[in-house]
C-alpha cells in the first residue's frame, strides 16, 4: 500500500494489472457511468419541464458519457498492456479531470443558474408593462 504514495509507482509507463477483482470493479465503475447516462437522459427527457434542469441534466450526461468512454478506453489499453496509453499515470489524470469538471458543474448550478433565473424573472416582470405586437 505504501507504494501507492511513491511517485515512481505512478510515473512509469508500465500498465497496471487490471485482471482480478480490482480490474473488474474498475470496469464496473466505467460501465456504471454509461448506464447512468442512459437513465439520466430518460429522466431528463420525461421530466424536463424546466429548461435549466434540462441544461444541468445535459451537462451531467456529457460528463458521464465522456468519462465513461475515456475510462473504458483506458481500461482497454491497460488490459492489453499498451505501454504509453495504458500507463498508470492516466488514472489519476482521469480522476483529476473528472473532479475539475464536477467543480465547474457545481459552480454552474450554484452560481449561474440562479442568476439566469433571476434575470429571466426580471425580464418577465418588465415585459408585463411593455406593449406587445398584435397578431393578425
Amino acid at each position: 500500500m505504501s507504494s501507492l504514495f511513491q511517485p515512481t509507482y505512478w510515473l512509469t509507463l508500465q500498465p497496471p494489472e487490471v485482471g482480478g477483482l480490482a480490474g473488474n470493479v474498475l470496469f464496473g465503475v466505467f460501465v456504471t457511468l454509461l448506464i447512468l447516462v442512459i437513465v439520466g437522459r430518460i429522466v431528463v427527457d420525461r421530466r424536463g419541464d424546466d429548461r435549466y434542469k434540462r441544461e444541468v441534466g445535459s451537462r451531467i450526461s456529457s460528463l458521464l458519457i465522456t468519462m465513461g468512454i475515456l475510462g473504458i478506453i483506458l481500461y482497454f489499453f491497460s488490459f492489453e498492456e499498451v505501454q504509453l496509453f495504458g500507463a498508470r499515470f492516466w488514472y489519476p489524470l482521469w480522476i483529476i479531470a473528472t473532479l475539475v469538471w464536477v467543480f465547474f458543474l457545481v459552480r454552474f448550478v450554484k452560481r449561474d443558474v440562479p442568476a439566469k433565473r433571476a434575470r429571466e424573472e426580471s425580464l418577465r416582470e418588465k415585459g408585463k408593462y411593455l406593449p406587445h405586437q398584435h397578431r393578425r
